[in-house]
Protein backbone atom coordinates (compact mmCIF):
# COMPACT_ATOMS: atom_id res chain seq x y z
CA UNK A 1 0.00 0.00 0.00
CA UNK A 2 2.73 2.15 1.13
CA UNK A 3 4.35 1.74 -2.68
CA UNK A 4 1.44 3.02 -4.01
CA UNK A 5 0.82 6.47 -1.93
CA UNK A 6 3.90 7.92 -3.41
CA UNK A 7 2.66 7.17 -7.54
CA UNK A 8 -0.80 8.72 -6.99
CA UNK A 9 -0.03 11.37 -5.33
CA UNK A 10 2.41 12.39 -7.43
CA UNK A 11 0.16 11.48 -10.63
CA UNK A 12 -2.97 13.67 -8.74
CA UNK A 13 -0.64 16.70 -8.65
CA UNK A 14 0.38 16.71 -12.41
CA UNK A 15 -3.32 16.64 -13.13
CA UNK A 16 -4.05 19.30 -11.18
CA UNK A 17 -1.53 21.83 -11.75
CA UNK A 18 -2.23 21.00 -15.80
CA UNK A 19 -5.55 21.45 -15.18
CA UNK A 20 -4.07 24.96 -13.73
CA UNK A 21 -3.50 26.46 -17.08
CA UNK A 22 -3.74 30.15 -17.07
CA UNK A 23 -4.43 30.14 -21.21
CA UNK A 24 -7.29 28.27 -23.14
CA UNK A 25 -6.36 25.62 -25.94
CA UNK A 26 -5.11 27.04 -29.29
CA UNK A 27 -8.33 24.98 -31.06
CA UNK A 28 -10.13 27.71 -29.25
CA UNK A 29 -8.17 31.03 -28.95
CA UNK A 30 -9.53 33.84 -31.75
CA UNK A 31 -7.08 33.33 -35.44
CA UNK A 32 -5.70 37.49 -35.59
CA UNK A 33 -7.36 37.29 -39.15
CA UNK A 34 -10.68 36.50 -38.30
CA UNK A 35 -10.97 39.39 -35.93
CA UNK A 36 -13.11 42.46 -37.36
CA UNK A 37 -10.76 45.71 -37.95
CA UNK A 38 -11.48 47.75 -34.57
CA UNK A 39 -12.17 51.33 -34.73
CA UNK A 40 -10.32 53.22 -31.95
CA UNK A 41 -11.62 56.62 -30.57
CA UNK A 42 -10.12 59.53 -32.28
CA UNK A 43 -10.91 61.74 -29.56
CA UNK A 44 -12.80 64.35 -32.85
CA UNK A 45 -15.96 61.50 -33.01
CA UNK A 46 -19.16 63.91 -33.06
CA UNK A 47 -20.50 64.43 -29.77
CA UNK A 48 -24.02 64.55 -28.44
CA UNK A 49 -24.46 68.08 -28.42
CA UNK A 50 -23.80 68.22 -31.77
CA UNK A 51 -27.16 68.26 -32.82
CA UNK A 52 -27.56 71.83 -31.74
CA UNK A 53 -24.57 73.23 -33.52
CA UNK A 54 -24.03 74.10 -37.21
CA UNK A 55 -22.39 71.69 -39.09
CA UNK A 56 -19.69 73.58 -41.35
CA UNK A 57 -16.86 72.86 -44.07
CA UNK A 58 -13.15 72.37 -43.05
CA UNK A 59 -10.44 73.87 -45.38
CA UNK A 60 -8.37 70.47 -46.06
CA UNK A 61 -4.95 70.40 -47.06
CA UNK A 62 -4.79 66.78 -49.20
CA UNK A 63 -1.41 67.66 -50.38
CA UNK A 64 0.25 68.17 -46.70
CA UNK A 65 -2.20 65.62 -45.30
CA UNK A 66 -0.46 61.66 -44.93
CA UNK A 67 -1.13 58.33 -43.98
CA UNK A 68 0.96 56.66 -41.69
CA UNK A 69 1.21 52.43 -41.15
CA UNK A 70 3.05 50.60 -38.10
CA UNK A 71 4.53 47.77 -39.25
CA UNK A 72 3.13 45.64 -36.53
CA UNK A 73 0.49 42.75 -36.62
CA UNK A 74 -2.43 43.41 -37.60
CA UNK A 75 -0.98 46.48 -39.14
CA UNK A 76 -2.34 49.14 -37.69
CA UNK A 77 -2.87 52.65 -39.92
CA UNK A 78 -3.64 56.50 -39.29
CA UNK A 79 -4.23 59.47 -41.32
CA UNK A 80 -2.83 62.52 -40.46
CA UNK A 81 -4.51 65.76 -41.36
CA UNK A 82 -3.19 68.80 -41.53
CA UNK A 83 -5.82 71.70 -42.46
CA UNK A 84 -7.82 74.68 -40.89
CA UNK A 85 -11.19 75.47 -39.57
CA UNK A 86 -13.04 79.11 -40.28
CA UNK A 87 -12.03 80.19 -36.66
CA UNK A 88 -11.17 79.03 -32.89
CA UNK A 89 -15.08 78.43 -32.19
CA UNK A 90 -14.98 75.77 -34.53
CA UNK A 91 -14.89 72.30 -33.65
CA UNK A 92 -13.31 69.34 -36.19
CA UNK A 93 -14.98 66.17 -36.23
CA UNK A 94 -13.51 63.40 -37.94
CA UNK A 95 -16.08 59.75 -38.42
CA UNK A 96 -14.14 57.12 -39.35
CA UNK A 97 -15.95 54.09 -41.39
CA UNK A 98 -14.95 50.82 -41.43
CA UNK A 99 -13.56 49.46 -44.60
CA UNK A 100 -15.97 48.04 -47.61
CA UNK A 101 -16.16 45.36 -49.22
CA UNK A 102 -13.35 46.48 -51.64
CA UNK A 103 -11.28 47.95 -48.59
CA UNK A 104 -12.13 51.06 -49.31
CA UNK A 105 -11.64 53.47 -45.84
CA UNK A 106 -13.87 56.37 -45.34
CA UNK A 107 -13.35 59.52 -43.52
CA UNK A 108 -16.09 62.29 -42.85
CA UNK A 109 -14.52 65.50 -42.01
CA UNK A 110 -16.14 68.35 -40.67
CA UNK A 111 -16.74 71.41 -38.22
CA UNK A 112 -19.43 72.24 -35.90
CA UNK A 113 -20.18 75.62 -33.97
CA UNK A 114 -22.34 77.81 -32.24
CA UNK A 115 -24.00 80.93 -34.49
CA UNK A 116 -25.09 82.32 -31.49
CA UNK A 117 -21.10 82.69 -30.21
CA UNK A 118 -19.36 85.78 -31.55
CA UNK A 119 -16.19 84.56 -32.63
CA UNK A 120 -12.58 86.51 -33.59
CA UNK A 121 -12.43 85.66 -37.52
CA UNK A 122 -9.18 84.26 -37.62
CA UNK A 123 -8.30 81.12 -39.39
CA UNK A 124 -7.12 78.28 -36.73
CA UNK A 125 -4.60 75.25 -38.02
CA UNK A 126 -4.80 71.94 -37.22
CA UNK A 127 -2.81 69.00 -37.34
CA UNK A 128 -5.09 65.79 -36.03
CA UNK A 129 -3.66 62.19 -36.02
CA UNK A 130 -6.94 60.12 -36.81
CA UNK A 131 -6.29 56.27 -35.97
CA UNK A 132 -8.00 53.69 -38.54
CA UNK A 133 -7.58 50.64 -36.46
CA UNK A 134 -6.11 47.48 -37.25
CA UNK A 135 -6.10 45.78 -40.76
CA UNK A 136 -4.73 42.15 -41.85
CA UNK A 137 -4.70 41.01 -45.30
CA UNK A 138 -5.53 42.98 -48.13
CA UNK A 139 -5.08 46.25 -49.81
CA UNK A 140 -6.78 49.25 -48.39
CA UNK A 141 -7.50 52.67 -49.88
CA UNK A 142 -8.53 55.67 -47.71
CA UNK A 143 -10.59 58.97 -48.70
CA UNK A 144 -11.13 61.85 -47.21
CA UNK A 145 -14.39 63.82 -48.33
CA UNK A 146 -14.43 61.64 -51.05
CA UNK A 147 -10.89 62.80 -52.12
CA UNK A 148 -8.00 59.81 -52.10
CA UNK A 149 -5.72 60.74 -49.41
CA UNK A 150 -3.43 57.62 -50.06
CA UNK A 151 -3.28 53.72 -49.84
CA UNK A 152 -1.56 50.96 -47.86
CA UNK A 153 -0.78 46.79 -48.12
CA UNK A 154 -1.46 44.73 -44.62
Amino acid sequence: MKELILPITISLLIVSITGCSLLPPSATMPNPTSLPPSLPPTGYEPQPGDAKLTRDKVFLELENSSLAVMESYPIQASAILNGSLSDPCHQLRVVVKRADATNQINLEVYSVFDPNVECITVIKPFNATIPLGSYTDGHYTVFVNGQLLGEFDA
